[in-house]
């Protein structure tokens, strides 16, 4: 399972790497640094944390009315951790939007409450 949750982490970063760099060419966004690259990779993180944190108190529910409640409880306090990371690191980064993000599409990717098998008739 921790790979699964290291692929997904991994992929993320790709995926959000490359839009940052694509901004730069089609947007004009300033060239990724370092230090920008190292904000998006701790917000990808941390996000990715929160989710598996809140998906340890709060399993995810099928798909209906209580995934839309379970999402209006977990957005407050991912964007305010992501407001706090942007004030204290003094980020160029939307880690306010990339946080909660996060949170949400990281217990969708991993471990899903399964039925117990059956035994053999």
């Amino acid at each position: 399972m921790p790979l699964l949750y290291l692929r997904f982490y991994l992929g993320s970063l790709a995926v959000l790497f490359g839009l940052y760099l694509s901004g730069h060419y089609l947007l004009g966004f300033p060239f990724p640094t370092p230090l920008v690259l190292f904000q998006i990779a701790l917000g990808v993180a941390v996000g990715m944390a929160l989710g598996l944190v809140y998906h340890r108190i709060w399993p995810l529910p099928p798909p209906g009315i209580g995934r839309v409640i379970r999402l209006f409880i977990l957005l407050p306090p991912a964007f305010m951790l992501g407001i706090g990371l942007l004030i204290l690191l003094q980020a160029q980064v939307a880690l306010s939007y990339l946080i909660p993000l996060m949170a949400w599409l990281t217990p969708a990717y991993g471990s899903q409450e399964s039925t117990p098998p059956k035994r053999p008739s």
